[in-house]
């Protein structure tokens, strides 16, 4: 993309890489939320799986291949908000910061105030869909029976579990953030010269 990259050029670029991320890692995903969920689950009920490779082994046999990627539209659009919520918002949230606090770009309290600002974005954008996906994953009901399930909570059904999902993000990204900075200011980029032969 030229340069200077735009907001949509940002956006465009985050929710492509985190499609991407999101087709790999569905089915250890799928696994990871049952193992979670599993403990609210009466006994008989519950998938007791032993670790991510036992969970891997067991919905492919008790399930078939194809459950693996249950809820998987949700989970790619999640990962794709996700990556737009966090980088797009970083990087967006870095420019306007630098241009009227009158930050360098190479400042940790630029780089700090700019990773909460994008998982604030991120958390009120991704939860909705992870409440979807997360009910989906656990459940083999139609899209549309799960959607009416988190409506009989009201229009907070879409936000609930924000105040930890906040407590997890917020400080996930600032410290991803700081060290992607850190490595950045100490190393800086590696130019890639074309070939003009």
């Amino acid at each position: 993309m030229d340069d200077p990259f735009d907001w949509l050029d940002k956006v465009l670029v985050a929710g492509v890489a985190g499609c991407v991320a999101g087709v790999v890692g569905i089915p250890t995903e799928l696994v990871n939320t049952r193992m979670q969920v599993n403990r609210a689950l009466p006994s008989e009920k519950r998938w007791n799986y032993r670790h991510v490779f036992h969970g891997l082994y067991r919905v492919t046999r008790d399930e078939g291949w194809k459950a693996l990627y249950r809820g998987s539209f949700l989970s790619l659009v999640r990962s794709g908000f996700i990556t737009i919520g966090q980088v797009a918002a970083y990087d967006q949230a870095k420019e306007i910061y630098m241009e009227f606090l009158k930050l360098k770009h190479d400042n940790t309290i630029l780089h700090l105030i700019s990773s909460t600002t994008a998982a604030c974005i991120c958390v009120p954008i991704i939860k909705p869909i992870e409440n979807l996906r997360t009910l989906k994953m656990v459940n083999s009901r139609g899209l549309l029976s799960i959607y009416a399930y988190m409506l009989r909570f009201g229009p907070r059904g879409y936000f609930r579990g924000m105040v930890p999902c906040l407590l997890r993000m917020v400080p996930n990204t600032i410290i991803t953030f700081l060290s992607f900075e850190q490595i950045r200011v100490q190393f800086g980029y590696y130019q890639i010269e074309e070939n003009k032969g």
